[in-house]
């Protein structure tokens, strides 16, 4: 479960925060833990302060326990986000419904050398030349490359990267849907566009390069906590995120 981009892990009991350059994590105390827990399963609705304290009955927790707890977790989200949960007087709690999950964009590379960008060019090549010839032999890996899509109205291509054929079924209609948006734009910049979706629905991945490259026509972007759900992608994310123009 999130809290934008805070993840709410219960296995772990921690709230992590999944920022473009690194992560955190918040472990959490068992007020804390449950009282998070109750917030986010009624999310937009007041929690009582007095239905907190029962949930921990035989075991006696005060009103200032809560609010103890409360005042550490809104610590962790940090100024910017700490007027997520707000205090109501004389009722308790309240997590408001716009913090919600938003997929983040993380410009992991804007452009490299020229050396750089053949030398990675080089080591993908050997990748690929590896898994092309241990697929037969080794079991454990597996690579599914799709036919390329062309995008309409332009010398674009759009390469989707599968981590299974499994992968593949679930993802290919939507990587065709994604090229539509793509024809929709005034203009490619790149001329190849590799995506790779996560197995588990929640990162996407794209690579985007040209073939005349100059050595800094060359971006990578990944974006997380996409839920599954690929419905933000429109034309104006695609111009933000430099895809298109």
């Amino acid at each position: 479960m999130y809290i934008g981009p805070y993840r709410f892990d219960v296995e772990l009991r921690e709230l992590i925060h999944i920022g473009p350059e690194k992560t955190s994590a918040f472990k959490l105390s068992n007020i804390e833990f449950l009282v998070l827990d109750q917030l986010l399963a009624c999310r937009g609705k007041v929690v009582s302060t007095e239905s907190m304290c029962d949930t921990f009955l035989p075991e006696v927790v005060t009103h200032q326990d809560i609010a103890t707890a409360v005042q550490n977790i809104k610590r962790f989200l940090s100024a910017e986000h700490a007027s997520w949960i707000e205090v109501i007087a004389k009722q308790g709690y309240l997590l408001h419904i716009h913090a919600k999950d938003r997929p983040i964009l993380n410009r992991a590379l804007h452009s490299v050398s020229l050396k750089n960008y053949l030398l990675c060019l080089i080591l993908g090549i050997f990748l690929v030349i590896f898994l092309v010839m241990n697929l037969t032999t080794t079991s454990d890996i597996r690579l599914s490359v799709p036919d390329k899509i062309e995008i309409t109205g332009s010398g674009s291509i759009l390469v989707p990267i599968y981590a299974s054929d499994e992968d593949r079924d679930n993802y290919h209609s939507r990587v065709k849907e994604f090229a539509q948006k793509l024809a929709k734009c005034d203009r490619q910049k790149w001329q190849r566009i590799y995506v790779a979706p996560s197995s588990n629905g929640d990162v996407l991945q794209f690579v985007m390069n040209n073939i005349a490259d100059d050595g800094k026509a060359c971006r990578n972007l990944k974006v997380t906590n996409v839920n599954d759900d690929w419905n933000f992608m429109d034309l104006a994310w695609l111009k933000e995120a430099g895809v298109c123009e």
